[in-house]
C-alpha cells in the first residue's frame, strides 16, 4: 500500500503538467510586461467626501476600489452602482457621470473578487448574503443611510437581493438584463426557455480550467469574445484586472457559489423598481424576463429594449436617461403608489398577487396601452392597475380582464399626460368580474 501512495504522484503530474506549463508561460512570458493592477490601486487615496474618480473604501474588513461622484452635492440622494461579470466599474462611467450632474452622489465599486484587496480565496466568501452586505457596508462608509441601486447582470441579481433583505434602506431599484432570481430558477424549470441561454455557467463551475482559458494571453479570450466592442480604455482595464493572479478565480466564485433555489427565498419586491431588457440577450431568456413582475409587488416598469445583454454598452444614452428619470421620481412614485393601493384595498383584497407563468401581461411605460395574452389551459380574470407620475397623487386606472384560454386583449388609451408608469397585476375572483373585456377603471 505505501509503495501505491508513493508512485501516485507520477499520474498526478503528468496530468497537472499542460496546465502548470501554460501557467507558466503565461505568466513568465506573455503577460511579464503587464502593469500591476494591485500595485496601481494600492497608489489610490482612500475615499472622503472631497473625492472624486478612483478611489479605495474600507468595507467589510476589505478594501474596494470604487468610483465615486456628486459628493460635492451633499443633500444629494445616494446611489450604487454594480457592475457585472467579466467587467469592473469603469462599465458605469456614462452614467455615473449622468448622475452626478443631476445632484445624486454616486458609488460605483469593484465588487468582490474584482478589487484587489477584496479578493477572499473559498467559494463560499463570495455567497449572496456575504455579496449583498459588501452593498451595505459600502453603502455605510460612504454615508448613505438610504439609497437606490443599480445593477447590470450578476451585479442585478445582487441588486434584487439587496433591494429584499433591506427595504427601509433601498429606495428604488434598477435592474439591467437580470431579470429577478426567483423568475430565472423558475424559467429554468422549462429546459426549452433557459437551459441553452445558461449553458455556458457549466463550464465556469469547472475548477480550475476556466481561469486558464480565460486568462491566458493576458486575457485573450475575454479580449476577443467578451470586449470587441468595448472602448479602448474600458478594454485596457479589464485586461489589466483579469490577467492577474486570483482575479478570474474571484469573479467565477460568483457562480460556483449562487444557489438558484435560494434556502433564504426573496420575497415580492415592494420598492419603485425598473426592469430593462434587450429582446436579443444572449444570457437571459424571454419567459425569464416576462415572468419578472411576478415578483414585484411595489410600482414595476418593463422596458424591453431592441439590444443585447450588455445595455450600458449597446444603448447608453437611452439606458442613462431612463434610469435618471426611475430615480428622479422614485420618492413621488412610492408615495403615489401607497394612495392609489389604499383606493382600492378593498378590491385588493379579493385578488391574489401572482399571476401563471402561461399569462403575459405587457404594459407600455408610458401608461397608454397593454396586452394581456391568456396561454393557459383555462380562463382567468383580474386587473392591471396603473399610475403615472404626471398624474394627481390619488389618480390610476385599472384595466379589467376576462379571458378565456388562448384569448388576447390589447387596451388603448389617448390624450393621457404620462411621464414614467407602473403597474401591478392582480388575478381576481368572481367579485372584480367585469362585464366585457378591457372595461377601465378610473381612480380619484
Amino acid at each position: 500500500m505505501r509503495n501505491w501512495f508513493k508512485w501516485l504522484w507520477i499520474p498526478v503530474a503528468i496530468l497537472l503538467l499542460p496546465a502548470a506549463s501554460a501557467y507558466g508561460i503565461d505568466k513568465l512570458w506573455l503577460a511579464s510586461g503587464l502593469a500591476s493592477h494591485t500595485a496601481i490601486t494600492r497608489e489610490l487615496p482612500f475615499f472622503d467626501l472631497s473625492r472624486e474618480g478612483l478611489v479605495r473604501i474600507r468595507a467589510s474588513g476589505m478594501e474596494f476600489r470604487a468610483r465615486v461622484g456628486g459628493f460635492d452635492n451633499p443633500n444629494g440622494e445616494g446611489v450604487i452602482l454594480l457592475h457585472g461579470f467579466p467587467e469592473t466599474s469603469i462599465m458605469w462611467e456614462p452614467l455615473l457621470d449622468r448622475l452626478a450632474k443631476a445632484g445624486f452622489r454616486v458609488v460605483a465599486f469593484d465588487q468582490r473578487g474584482y478589487s484587489p484587496g477584496a479578493r477572499p480565496f473559498r467559494v463560499k466568501s463570495y455567497s449572496a448574503g456575504r455579496l449583498a452586505s459588501d452593498v451595505m457596508a459600502v453603502a455605510g462608509a460612504v454615508g448613505f443611510e438610504r439609497f437606490h441601486v443599480v445593477g447590470h447582470d450578476f451585479g442585478g441579481a445582487i441588486a434584487w437581493i439587496v433591494a429584499d433583505r433591506f427595504p427601509q434602506e433601498v429606495l428604488s431599484l434598477t435592474a439591467l438584463s437580470m431579470p429577478h432570481p426567483a423568475a430565472l430558477a423558475e424559467a429554468l424549470g422549462d429546459p426549452d426557455a433557459q437551459w441553452l441561454h445558461s449553458s455556458y455557467v457549466l463550464m465556469h463551475w469547472v475548477p480550475l480550467v476556466p481561469e486558464l482559458v480565460f486568462g491566458f494571453d493576458r486575457a485573450a479570450y475575454l479580449r476577443n469574445l467578451k470586449w470587441q466592442m468595448h472602448a479602448p480604455e474600458q478594454v485596457k482595464e479589464y485586461t489589466q484586472v483579469f490577467s492577474e493572479f486570483g482575479a478570474l478565480r474571484g469573479a467565477l466564485n460568483w457562480y460556483r457559489a449562487f444557489q438558484f433555489e435560494p434556502r433564504d427565498p426573496l420575497r415580492k419586491i415592494r420598492q419603485p423598481t425598473l426592469f430593462m431588457w434587450g429582446n436579443e440577450d444572449q444570457a437571459f431568456s424571454r419567459l425569464a424576463a416576462e415572468t419578472t413582475a411576478n415578483h414585484v409587488e411595489g410600482p414595476f416598469r418593463f422596458h424591453r429594449l431592441k439590444a443585447g445583454h450588455a445595455l450600458m454598452l449597446d444603448l447608453p444614452d437611452r439606458v442613462s436617461d431612463e434610469v435618471l428619470s426611475h430615480l428622479k421620481s422614485a420618492s413621488q412614485v412610492a408615495g403615489q403608489w401607497r394612495s392609489m393601493q389604499a383606493a382600492g384595498s378593498q378590491q385588493d383584497a379579493n385578488c391574489a398577487k401572482a399571476k401563471p407563468h402561461c399569462l403575459r401581461i405587457f404594459a407600455a411605460p408610458d401608461g397608454r396601452s397593454f396586452r394581456i395574452r391568456n396561454r393557459c389551459d383555462e380562463a382567468y380574470r383580474g386587473a392591471v392597475r396603473v399610475s403615472c407620475t404626471a398624474w394627481p397623487q390619488d389618480a390610476f386606472m385599472e384595466y379589467r380582464f376576462d379571458l378565456g384560454p388562448g384569448a388576447d386583449m390589447i387596451q388603448e388609451s389617448n390624450g393621457f399626460a404620462s411621464g414614467d408608469c407602473y403597474y401591478s397585476q392582480r388575478l381576481c375572483d368572481a367579485g372584480l368580474r367585469s362585464n366585457s373585456p378591457g372595461r377601465l377603471a378610473v381612480g380619484r
